[in-house]
């Protein structure tokens, strides 16, 4: 299994050589891409991750299947990872290189939870709200939680704001328990 620190490197290496090139974005449409091909061909996925294949002809049939398709960057970043015997990368390195690309945007995401379905127009006045506090452009992704009784529970990145009274009641019981 590789690491997440060698992918995360690999990832920050590419979005540097993309923000060089002007081609942030192109790159990262690329990498779907190529998720998509190797999640939706398994034969593709299989011959890229052998250690029979050879080098060459890994990079051949990539060259093949997706030349047409990429920007040179993305494919001589294919042919990078074929050579130094990393192509396990390809599968889990989309995500990463969004993640990093959405940092450099001023864009973070924000896990929201609450009782009830948002509106639009209060998944925006949320949205809003989170900008000021963080900085940066909000994206919410929302969903329903019933356990948390009531109020919203909000997760950007490692940061967590629990106002819901699930959270509420754990605090007091903590402290009632504290002045036993």
């Amino acid at each position: 299994m590789i690491q997440r620190r060698i992918v995360r490197r690999y990832a920050a290496a590419l979005l540097n050589a993309a923000r060089k090139a002007g081609a942030i974005d192109r790159v990262e449409s690329d990498l779907g891409l190529v998720s998509y091909a190797l999640d939706s061909v398994p034969s593709l996925r299989r011959i890229i991750r052998s250690p029979i294949v050879s080098r060459e002809r890994k990079k051949l049939i990539l060259e093949e299947i997706l030349a047409d398709r990429l920007h040179t960057l993305t494919l001589s970043f294919l042919r990078l990872l074929v050579d130094k015997r990393r192509e396990e990368i390809l599968s889990v390195i989309e995500p990463e290189y969004v993640q990093l690309a959405d940092e450099v945007r001023g864009i973070v995401k924000a896990h929201v939870s609450t009782v009830v379905e948002l509106t639009d127009k209060q998944k925006s006045r949320l949205a809003d709200m989170l900008s000021r506090l963080t900085g940066k452009n909000v994206l919410i992704s929302a969903k329903v939680d019933r356990s948390i009784i009531g109020g919203v529970v909000v997760k950007i990145g490692d940061r967590v704001i629990d106002g819901s009274i699930r959270g509420q009641l754990f605090t007091i019981r903590k402290l009632l328990i504290e002045k036993r």
